[in-house]
């Protein structure tokens, strides 16, 4: 299993940055997504799907994001339906200077290579996150960006 995750302080109230967050519609900043498209059940909120376009380490792929949980305005749990093993963790918490995001990208590759591909997609997969934190901090102003580590 890989684990990526970024933090970054947003200059707005907590319930502000999950508001923006929380918009799947709206979420090409996600880790390695180009492209989103509601296809079913709530716009914000649990059960709500997405089909997404991603690129990363030369790819391009399509898949179904699922909301999976959602804590207004704390957490967001997104999980990709078939194929990758995929969990997106959103956080939110109030900071002396606004609020905390804190995105972790959780994946496992099955198959007799899933080992091999986890590994060598590592470095690419901590790219994706923190330029996805980097990204959204972007259109708040960014006051403050942690690249992404593995735990």
């Amino acid at each position: 299993m890989i684990e990526a995750s970024a933090t970054a302080t947003l200059p707005v109230l907590p319930k502000q940055a999950f508001a923006v967050v929380s918009d799947i519609s709206n979420a090409d900043w996600l880790p390695a997504v180009r492209g989103v498209r509601h296809l079913g059940g709530p716009k914000r909120g649990v059960g709500g799907r997405f089909e997404v376009e991603a690129g990363m380490v030369g790819r391009h792929l399509r898949g179904v994001l699922l909301v999976k949980e959602l804590d207004d305005p704390h957490r967001m749990v997104l999980v990709l339906e078939e194929g990758l093993d995929l969990t997106i963790t959103i956080d939110v918490t109030p900071a002396r200077a606004g609020s905390k995001l804190r995105v972790e990208a959780r994946y496992s590759v099955g198959g007799a290579f899933g080992g091999a591909v986890e590994r060598a997609s590592q470095p690419a997969a901590r790219r994706e996150v923190a330029r996805a934190v980097e990204q959204l901090a972007a259109r708040f102003g960014r006051e403050d960006a942690a690249p992404a580590r593995r735990k």
